[in-house]
């Protein structure tokens, strides 16, 4: 069988292109190299317990997306975003509703908090209506005359530099992660959310419910197969070879994975450059047969992000009763560390998993164990993600790229999957959203 389109990868953004393309008449085939869709939106399973096993919450994905293609992801809602407590064990609640949120701030002296709130949201606000969902990444140099001679223009300064005018540094963290103070504070508010949230049955339920979707708006999903080579003849991609030696034509590719990739499955025609690299950071899942000891901080806002000195924590079975035994999931921190804040014995332990880079490489095909397939840097953002001049499409006519290591970046947004979609829809002369 011919398709239109072939996608590699089930990964959320290749799932959101899918479920576009599809609803305007396209014959659509994902093809996935595991045995799940969702990608790093996964859910494991360990004896029948469930857990988010690499992303871990949902805080970036826009409405206007669920809207669009008539789905909904099931989230635990709370008054909270985040809760973030310094090395000094001071306790700040990230509340969602501004005017709390505002006094929260105060209460810890941070009064300047206020006007940094106003400008990291209207940044957003000015990004998503004029250079988010475009067929075309936008430049820096776009990005940067937008913001010229306004008050915004202090987030082409480093992350730290804006903070430090704002608050008190053992609240930076609050805002942003350390890796970013040295790069632009563009970078901060973009990953600055008030809308994270613990997704019920884990992170998968999003790759699930956008294939259910899709496959009811008849696209063919194949799992457990893996794609060798995409077909290329006279510069233009015909299909794909998958590992079994089964060749597929289509008319259009799209690659949803990490563009590193292309470099293999082009058979070097095409060269993606990512720094060699890997990240040292530590994903732990601890099951627990009975709860763990919480401080009240914590045993009151169970469906919320916690920001703490061990790590990024969540504790999802406090909410979810689905996962089947009490989950505690950290981002960063020593195992150690994290059993005897939460007082947890030996005993009480059913498992643990440790999520690593080297597993990620080896586990979700993402090379460099990169969680956002190319580095959240200025030298890969915009139109330079993942090579300049790219933007969703290669050298190579037919051949699309989509996923974390295309244009705005990382994180379970769906934001790339969209935008793809739409060019390829602009490019074989089909009526957009």
């Amino acid at each position: 069988m011919k398709y239109d389109v072939i996608i590699i990868g089930a990964g959320h953004n290749g799932l959101v292109s899918a479920n576009y393309l599809v609803s305007k008449g396209l014959k659509v085939l994902v093809i996935e190299a595991r045995n799940r869709p969702g990608g790093m939106a996964d859910t494991a399973e360990y004896k029948g317990i469930k857990y988010s096993r690499a992303s871990y919450v949902l805080g970036l994905m826009p409405k206007r997306i669920e809207e669009e293609l008539g789905i909904h992801f099931p989230t635990f809602d709370s008054e909270i975003a985040d809760i973030y407590v310094t090395d000094d064990n001071e306790v700040l609640y990230l509340w969602r509703d501004n005017e709390k949120r505002y006094e929260e701030f105060k209460k810890h002296g941070q009064n300047k908090y206020v006007e940094l709130d106003r400008l990291i949201f209207k940044l957003k606000k000015l990004v998503e209506e004029k250079l988010l969902f475009l067929p075309k990444p936008p430049s820096y140099d776009d990005f940067e005359k937008l913001v010229e001679g306004t008050e915004l223009e202090i987030f082409l300064e480093p992350t730290k530099k804006v903070l430090s005018e704002y608050l008190d540094s053992k609240f930076h963290e609050a805002i942003a992660y350390a890796f970013m103070f040295s790069l632009p504070a563009y970078i901060m508010a973009y990953y600055f959310s008030l809308d994270w949230k613990i997704v019920r049955g884990g992170m998968g339920t999003v790759g699930q419910i956008l294939a259910e979707n899709a496959k009811r708006l008849g696209v063919d999903i194949m799992y457990n197969t893996e794609v060798k080579e995409i077909i290329i003849k006279e510069e233009e991609a015909k299909g794909v070879i998958t590992s079994s030696g089964k060749s597929i034509e289509s008319k259009v590719v799209l690659h949803a994975g990490s563009p590193v990739l292309l470099n293999r499955l082009t058979n070097g025609l095409l060269n993606v450059y990512h720094p060699n690299f890997r990240p040292a950071w530590k994903r732990w899942t601890i099951l627990l047969k009975n709860p763990p000891t919480l401080p009240d901080y914590i045993k009151n806002h169970l469906d919320v992000l916690f920001t703490l000195p061990i790590g990024e924590i969540t504790i999802p079975s406090g909410v979810d009763e689905t996962l089947g035994a009490h989950v505690i999931t950290s981002m960063g921190g020593d195992i150690e560390e994290i059993k005897e804040f939460f007082k947890i014995k030996d005993e009480n332990v059913i498992y643990i998993d440790l999520l690593t880079s080297d597993k990620l490489e080896k586990e979700y095909l993402a090379p460099y164990g990169d969680m956002n397939h190319m580095p959240m840097t200025p030298d890969f953002m915009f139109d330079s993600r993942p090579v300049k001049g790219w933007g969703y499409s290669t050298p190579i006519k037919n051949l699309y790229i989509t996923g974390s290591g295309t244009y705005p970046g990382g994180q379970v947004t769906g934001i790339p999957g969209r935008n793809t979609a739409m060019k390829i829809l602009e490019d074989l002369g089909k009526k957009l959203i």
